[in-house]
């Protein structure tokens, strides 16, 4: 399974490592910004679930904890997606 928060999508970034050489900053080497994910214990439409959570959705949406409740039409992850963006 991807590193990939699965309310906002949020995954894994490139950048550059740098070094300092020479008086001058030098880009020697790529390196990846992981995401700080967390597991979640909730209940989506009354069922517990385990859902991996980014740690910014979680201080934004504080009450994912509580649990969401998804009428009959959105029931999927990416539709859960949007209805906790909206």
């Amino acid at each position: 399974m991807s590193r990939k928060c699965s309310l906002s999508g949020k995954k894994a970034q490139t950048g550059m490592r740098y070094s300092f050489l020479r008086a001058h900053y030098n880009p020697t080497a790529k390196r990846k910004f992981e995401v700080n994910l967390q597991t979640v214990r909730t209940k989506i439409n009354g069922r517990p679930v385990k859902i991996k959570v980014a740690a910014s959705v979680l201080k934004t949406y504080i009450d994912i904890r509580k649990g969401i409740d998804l009428s009959k039409k959105r029931k999927s992850l990416k539709r859960l997606r949007k209805a906790i963006s909206a």
